[in-house]
């Protein structure tokens, strides 16, 4: 056994160029690099009423994964103010969205545009954060 696996060790360790790394528990952080959200925002004026404010969305998972995409608009002290969803088999995988709020709702400054990206291959569930955006929101 123990020559085995003296003479085993080096050809392992001249093979991984060739064939890659071997599959260990660590492989579901792998999959993070198959898929990826992006998520755009602009400035942007609080008009009397409730206009809300838009958004455009970019979701990239492998074919058939089903995947969700909830989107977050958050101010300055880390409260969410506004939130809205895209969802596979309702949504595009590319698009624009609505964040829904009242003007007297949401004070002029600054805020974060965020989206956190979930999907499912199988069973496998995998989730990640889309780059934030911070954009500013003024009166007319």
């Amino acid at each position: 056994m123990k020559r085995l696996a003296l003479i085993g060790a080096p050809l392992l360790a001249l093979l991984l160029p060739f064939g890659g790394a071997p599959a260990t528990a660590d492989a579901p952080v792998a999959r993070a690099a198959e898929a990826s959200a992006q998520i755009r925002s602009t400035d942007g004026v609080l008009s009397k009423g409730c206009p809300g404010h838009r958004y455009r969305y970019a979701v990239d998972v492998p074919a058939g994964d089903s995947w969700s995409l909830d989107v977050y608009l958050v101010n300055r002290a880390g409260r969410t103010v506004a939130y809205n969803y895209e969802l596979v088999g309702g949504d595009p995988k590319k698009g624009k969205g609505r964040f829904l709020f009242c003007s007297l709702d949401v004070k002029p400054g600054r805020y974060k545009v965020k989206a956190q990206l979930t999907w499912s291959h199988y069973s496998d569930l995998q989730t990640l954060w889309a780059k934030p955006r911070v954009i500013h929101l003024r009166r007319p």
